[in-house]
């Protein structure tokens, strides 16, 4: 058996939930497609995260796995999430936040770990939004998928703040750079 079929040649693909083939850029396809890249992403920046911050990775891989959970919830699949990952992704929040907690809006970046999980970030901010454009359609989506969507993010940046100070480094406040043009003038 060949990993390639050569069924999505014309830019399309099956998918059940549509009831046949659809374009490529079809919603769905476009909400899975984001979602896709958010969890390679998040593999990503496991794959950086130093190990004597295991308890972060180890953080990293569930909110990695329940986004993959979300895809099979919204097509069809076994539902193994519910409102406990929600909770869960807030307590993530929390822990890594109460640790982290800021003063001013911060420029995405630090670290290459740091930075990896803000485009993590990033990606499942749109993936969240491709759902809300599916929803949008008519298509029927469950209200928790949106709200794990919601934490995932939020989940993120706590960890990638916490990350970025653990590895030493400074937050840089939104604006702390406009100051350095025109002699200082804003």
């Amino acid at each position: 058996m060949s990993l390639y079929t050569r069924t999505g040649d014309e830019g399309e693909t099956f998918c059940r939930l549509a009831g046949g083939r659809v374009p490529k850029d079809h919603p769905i396809i476009e909400f899975l497609g984001s979602l896709d890249e958010a969890t390679s992403y998040l593999g990503l920046a496991r794959s950086l995260v130093p190990s004597w911050l295991e308890e972060v990775s180890k953080d990293l891989a569930v909110v990695q796995d329940i986004l993959f959970h979300v895809g099979l919830h919204l097509t069809g699949g076994k539902k193994v999430v519910g409102e406990e990952h929600v909770k869960w992704l807030e307590s993530v929040t929390d822990k890594y936040y109460g640790k982290a907690p800021l003063r001013n809006f911060i420029l995405p970046g630090g670290p290459i770990p740091a930075a990896a999980l803000h485009v993590a970030r990033a990606v499942v901010r749109r993936a969240e939004r491709r759902l809300v454009a599916l929803q949008r359609t008519g298509f029927s989506v469950d209200g928790v998928l949106l709200k794990i969507m919601n934490r995932a993010s939020d989940a993120l940046f706590a960890i990638a703040v916490y990350v970025s100070r653990s590895m030493g480094y400074e937050d840089e406040p939104v604006g702390s750079h406009i100051s350095r043009l025109e002699g200082g003038k804003k």
